[in-house]
């Protein structure tokens, strides 16, 4: 019988399917949810030791001799504690050992709880990761212990092998209804050679399937990736998902304008069946889309690092090798037929726009359609971001560059000036007023004549009038949008920048020119827009783009009018 507590069923679970069998048990209380469970489990050879020091050599000392991984187990508190020596010697001789810890909740950590100590982290110089597996009440627990579980027990086997660690809480400890053991999604790592001696069967798993490849962020351009990609798009008939800043440079699906509009009920039926993700940092809200999807799909993860990013909360494969040599290696002669690229090339036809009368969506999307090629742009955070994707260069060879890592409103500034100090060709930044403000400084350092500032300044941050509007919060420009009234000529030096402001279309239409050409000086645009203009805009467009059955459309009547009833 198995415990009552999922996430050491989780634990269990995934160390059968790693094939880990042999398990060196110390007693203990709060261990006894997992030490039952396996005892009884006839896949586990079971060794009892009682003292966690001479279990954990014990343990080493198997995993040497058998060449296979073996785990050991303990109460919590300074039992754990026993565990560092052969931690040290074991991380010294690259033993694929994995220390099981139980643990009180870390609620009660430093609370006068008998027996709770801090137990992550502790072993941290000497394994190769620790996971830590809270007690279950939610969707987001089970995912991450599943996550994590698997991150631990993948490093076991990586280029360097050597001990994990895994802290798992419990907070009932005799109580084992379970009389079978259910199995939870194993993460595959699959190494070049493996891959190699597989094609066919891959070949076969994306065959007659509905796949997509996500592009995320990458710093520079791939020719052979793009070709590769090219290739895999008319082998399987897969949808192809990039946008600026993916770099890719070539004629994929423009797809940020629908993925940002699309209802989550009519992405349901363009869900793939497979998700191929590449590169960094994913901008495009299609993630939102899939991670809250109904539909079953597998997310494979193609990457050098082998890291497990599981965002999509799917993730089966990850491909420690080239994505170049996947795409290229799994493209056939023969294009597929299926109907799933059509379908989503006509669905992207239909995307509308709103009026674009002057707001910040009409500037930037102007000004990026008039950027010259071969040059460099870059990007703050949210709108500057996300009305760059919804823009179209004219020109090829545009290197597109974003805060992704962290997406913070600091740095946007000065990362632009950084990253262009020492090109030669034109370089272009588009910022918000609160952004540019928040980065100031770096304008003290010395520009040179290539380097371009579109600075959009309503005066507001206009994200949380997008978010929440003035009619909801009609005080929101006094602390949750930081409204101000600067204009930023009396911030900047005039005499090294040459700076321009427009607060119309038809003025925009005059300064773009010199703005995109090749000047004596840097040049700081400045366009005045208003927040709420920019906002209803954004709001507008958002709303004529999202389809909904007459059921959902229903629903939401009946939802504002449970709203409008309470408020009464």
């Amino acid at each position: 019988m198995y415990t009552i507590l999922e996430n050491v069923r989780i634990l269990i679970s995934l160390l059968k399917q790693y094939e880990i069998k042999k398990l060196v048990l110390s007693p203990g209380n709060r261990d006894v949810p997992f030490v039952h469970s396996v005892e009884d489990d006839p896949f586990f050879e079971c060794y009892s030791i009682v003292d966690e020091r001479s279990a954990a050599y014990f343990a080493m000392g198997l995993s040497l001799s058998s060449n296979e991984a073996v785990g050991f187990a303990c109460t919590s508190s300074t039992a754990t504690c026993n565990y560092m020596p052969a931690l040290i010697e074991a991380s010294k001789r690259n033993a694929r050992l994995v220390a099981l810890t139980a643990d009180r909740e870390n609620y009660y950590l430093y609370q006068f709880e008998d027996q709770k100590i801090k137990q992550t982290g502790m072993y941290s110089p000497y394994v190769k990761y620790c996971a830590d597996l809270p007690v279950i009440r939610n969707e987001l627990d089970r995912w991450m212990c599943i996550r994590t579980a698997n991150e631990a027990l993948t490093k076991l086997s990586s280029d360097v092998p050597g001990p994990v660690h895994i802290n798992f809480q419990a907070n009932i400890t005799d109580k084992f209804p379970r009389a079978e053991l259910e199995t939870v999604r194993k993460v595959e790592t699959v190494q070049l050679n493996a891959f190699s001696h597989n094609v066919d069967f891959y070949h076969k798993a994306l065959s007659n399937k509905n796949v997509m490849v996500i592009v995320g962020e990458m710093y520079y351009d791939n020719e052979e990736l793009i070709r590769g990609l090219s290739a895999f798009q008319s082998s399987y008939d897969a949808v192809v998902i990039s946008d600026h800043f993916s770099n890719m440079n070539d004629s994929f699906l423009d797809s940020a304008l629908l993925l940002e509009s699309i209802s989550g009920e009519e992405f349901e039926k363009l869900t793939p069946d497979i998700v191929i993700t590449v590169g960094g940092h994913i901008w495009s809200s299609i993630k939102y889309k899939l991670r809250n999807s109904k539909a079953k799909f597998e997310h494979w993860r193609i990457s050098d690092d082998g890291i497990i990013r599981d965002g999509l909360k799917r993730l089966t494969t990850v491909f420690e090798f080239s994505p170049v040599l996947f795409f290229s290696r799994l493209s056939t002669d023969s294009n597929a037929s299926g109907q799933y690229y059509t379908r989503w090339e006509e669905r992207i036809k239909k995307v509308k726009l709103p009026d674009l009368r002057f707001s910040n969506f009409s500037v930037i999307r102007k000004t990026m359609s008039m950027i010259p090629g071969d040059s460099i742009v870059h990007c703050s955070i949210l709108n500057a971001a996300r009305l760059n994707a919804f823009s179209s260069y004219s020109h090829k060879n545009i290197k597109t560059y974003c805060n992704f890592g962290a997406y913070g409103i600091d740095g946007c500034l000065s990362t632009f000036l950084g990253e262009s100090t020492g090109e030669s060709q034109l370089s272009f930044l588009i910022i918000g007023d609160l952004s540019f403000l928040y980065d100031l400084n770096a304008m003290n350092c010395r520009l040179n004549n290539r380097q371009r500032i579109l600075l959009i300044n309503n005066h507001a941050g206009s994200e949380f009038h997008t978010s929440f509007g003035i009619k909801r919060f009609p005080n929101i420009n006094l602390h949750m949008a930081a409204g101000h009234q600067s204009n930023l000529v009396d911030a900047i030096d005039n005499g090294e920048i040459e700076y321009c402001s427009v607060s119309n279309q038809g003025e925009l239409e005059k300064i773009l020119p010199s703005f995109v050409s090749d000047s004596s000086r840097p040049i700081l645009l400045e366009v005045f827009t208003q927040a709420q203009v920019d906002a209803e805009v954004l709001n507008e467009f958002y709303k004529m783009n999202e389809v909904l059955s007459l059921k959902m459309r229903v629903r939401r009547e009946m939802i504002k009018l449970a709203k409008h009833i309470v408020r009464l």
